[in-house]
C-alpha cells in the first residue's frame, strides 16, 4: 500500500512549474498551500489505516521515512518559485515530523505557548533541531486532537515556517471535520 509516491510529488512540482507565480498577488501561490495539504491528507490516510488495522504504526514510520527521502530541492529557474517551494518543503518536514511524533506517541506535556517558547528559543540560539522538535510536538498535539490556539510570532522567523505545516494539519482536519458533518 503506497500513501505518496514519487510521481506524486513530481506531479506538484510540474503543475508548479505551470503556474504563474506573481508577487503582488498572493493568490497565485495557492499551489503550494495545494502542495502542503496534499501531502498532509496522505499523512492522514496514514493515520486512518492504522487506527483501522490496516497497517501497523512501523508501517506508518516506514512510509513517513519513505515521503521525506523523496522530499528533494529543485530549481524552477525563478526566484520567488524556488523561494516558496523551500519554504513548502520545511513546512512539509515538520509536519511529516509532526506525523512520526504522533505514531510514536511522542505528546508533551507542555501547553502550545511553551512549547512556542521552546522553539524561538532554540532558533534564537541557532539550534534549529531543537527548534524544530518542539514544532513538531505541537504538530503531534493538533493530530490527537487538541486545537491550535492563535500564536503570535516574529515574522521573520524559522519557526513561522514550520508551523505552518501545522497551520496546514489543522486546517486540514477542521475541514474533514466539515465534510463528516455534511454527509
Amino acid at each position: 500500500m503506497e500513501f505518496y509516491s514519487e510521481s506524486r510529488l513530481n506531479n506538484w512540482i510540474r503543475k508548479i512549474e505551470e503556474t504563474e507565480i506573481k508577487e503582488d498577488d498572493p493568490d497565485t501561490f495557492s499551489v503550494f498551500d495545494q502542495m502542503l495539504e496534499d501531502m498532509i491528507i496522505a499523512c492522514f490516510n496514514l493515520v486512518r489505516a492504522v487506527k483501522e488495522r490496516e497497517i501497523k504504526k512501523a508501517d506508518a514510520l516506514r512510509e513517513i521515512d519513505k515521503i521525506t527521502g523523496i522530499l528533494s530541492n529543485h530549481d524552477f529557474g525563478d526566484e520567488l518559485k524556488n523561494e516558496l517551494y523551500q519554504f513548502t518543503l520545511e513546512s512539509i518536514r515538520a509536519a511529516l515530523l509532526s506525523f512520526r511524533y504522533y505514531f510514536e506517541g511522542k505528546f508533551s506535556r507542555k501547553d502550545f505557548a511553551s512549547l512556542v517558547k521552546d522553539a524561538l528559543a532554540g532558533e534564537k540560539k541557532g539550534n534549529l533541531e531543537a527548534s524544530l522538535d518542539a514544532v513538531a510536538r505541537i504538530g503531534a498535539k493538533v493530530i490527537k486532537g487538541e486545537q491550535l490556539p492563535e500564536l503570535d510570532l516574529p515574522e521573520d522567523s524559522e519557526v513561522l515556517i514550520w508551523l505552518d505545516g501545522v497551520d496546514a494539519i489543522n486546517s486540514v482536519m477542521e475541514l474533514s471535520k466539515i465534510d463528516v458533518s455534511t454527509e
